[in-house]
């Protein structure tokens, strides 16, 4: 089956074209690539299995930006040297990510009316992802209005919270009227890091309890038991949780009522500083790239980049500590995301100090796991620990897949 996939971000929009068979376990790129900073100086980047191009481009916006890529693609054929196919042509489905489900998305659903209300909706708590997923999705069904859309929502993994865990300790009526509740977010990355982990141990992801680490720009952390999400990092926003590059994470919810009365900050503001100031950025004063933070911190280990990495890295292992907890008996921690997967130093302080636990890291195996899948830890640690790289498009097509296949939606 070949299915293309969109994966919308507040700036930028990646794109493959990948072939996968009919219950989404094979996958063969066709061509893949992604278009930077959308309404400023763009630019695209296309890959064909080694080669690799950029090119600048001029785009005003994500309806423009996806316009560009079936314009692209169209003229390629989808492949290298293949020119002048329509696009549509043997095309099983187009699966887009949407960061925003609310509460009616639980699970891929092909991109009705009521899917596209729904999104509407739920573009109130995520205003720079959901608009553009949306002028994406009607703008490449415009072009391929005979090709089934999948809308796959970040949140949709998460639907499956307890309410104890849902819940904000608000009043409820007040709660209820606004929809004020965790939603959790990076859905796709944790079900792909927990069906990749299930592989690894040659075991149904049923049986298993897991701790997974999205760690990146943004950065969160999911409890999963046996494979379904029980509790998460992330909450009605992504701002909740851990501490990430240029967000808050946690913090004292009197804080900013005291931004706002003290530096005398409207509500966008203060919005600004949690969300864009502050995070790695923010302790450092330097960057919200962990690669430049851990260069610092190992030049001066006193200094404010060290504190940055110090506390990223104490977050993380708390959230840890709270979901074994949570979990009881915890099979595995799995590690994923920029920072998950390329630096062994933040995996090994992450687990430092964890060895009463049970939690023993083969630091050789942590050095030698730099992007790769990878068990990280000794033979006798209970829970193990894992590096799963991420392929959110992967996932996203097999779930396309699976879904038109289902509803005897494909070509």
């Amino acid at each position: 089956m070949k299915i293309l996939v969109f994966n919308c971000g507040s700036s930028s929009l990646k794109f493959e074209l990948l072939e996968v068979d009919a219950i989404g376990e094979g996958r063969r790129t066709l061509v893949r690539g992604e278009i930077e900073e959308i309404g400023a100086k763009s630019r695209l980047l296309v890959t064909h299995g080694r080669s690799r191009r950029a090119e600048p481009l001029v785009v005003s916006d994500h309806a423009g930006a996806a316009t560009a890529v079936l314009d692209r693609l169209e003229a390629s054929g989808g492949e290298a040297g293949a020119g002048g196919e329509p696009l549509a042509t043997g095309l099983d489905a187009v699966a887009h990510r949407v960061v925003h489900g609310g509460t009616r998305i639980t699970a891929a659903a092909l991109a009705t009316d009521d899917v596209m209300a729904a999104i509407e909706s739920a573009s109130q708590f995520a205003p720079l992802h959901n608009p553009p997923a949306l002028a994406v999705i009607r703008t490449v069904a415009r072009r391929l209005p005979g090709v089934p859309a999948v809308a796959i929502a970040d949140t949709a993994f998460h639907s499956t919270i307890p309410a104890c865990a849902r819940l904000y300790a608000l009043p409820a009526a007040l709660a209820e009227r606004y929809g004020l509740r965790r939603f959790g977010f990076h859905g796709v990355g944790h079900a792909w890091m927990a069906e990749q982990c299930a592989k690894l141990r040659g075991t149904k992801l049923s049986q298993l309890n897991l701790i997974t680490l999205q760690l990146g720009a943004g950065c969160s952390a999911t409890a999963i038991r046996g494979g379904v999400s029980v509790d998460t990092s992330m909450g009605l926003t992504p701002l909740e949780g851990l501490m990430m590059g240029t967000r808050s994470g946690d913090l004292d919810p009197a804080i900013p009522l005291l931004l706002a009365r003290s530096e005398r900050l409207d509500p966008e503001a203060v919005e600004r500083i949690l969300n864009h100031e502050s995070g790695l950025l923010g302790v450092s004063g330097l960057s919200a790239d962990l690669r430049e933070i851990e260069a610092a911190a190992l030049r001066e280990p006193r200094g404010a980049a060290a504190l940055a990495l110090e506390m990223f890295c104490y977050r993380v292992r708390k959230y840890i500590g709270a979901y074994l907890a949570v979990l009881g008996r915890t099979d595995a921690i799995v590690f994923g995301g920029g920072i998950g997967e390329h630096s062994a130093l933040v995996r090994a302080r992450v687990l430092e100090g964890l060895d009463g636990l049970g939690i023993l890291l083969d630091r050789r195996a942590n050095l030698s796991a730099q992007g790769r899948g990878a068990k990280i830890s000794q033979a006798h640690s209970r829970p193990a620990v894992y590096v799963i790289p991420l392929d959110e498009e992967l996932y996203m097509a097999r779930e396309a897949a699976r879904l038109v296949a289902a509803s005897g939606l494909a070509s």
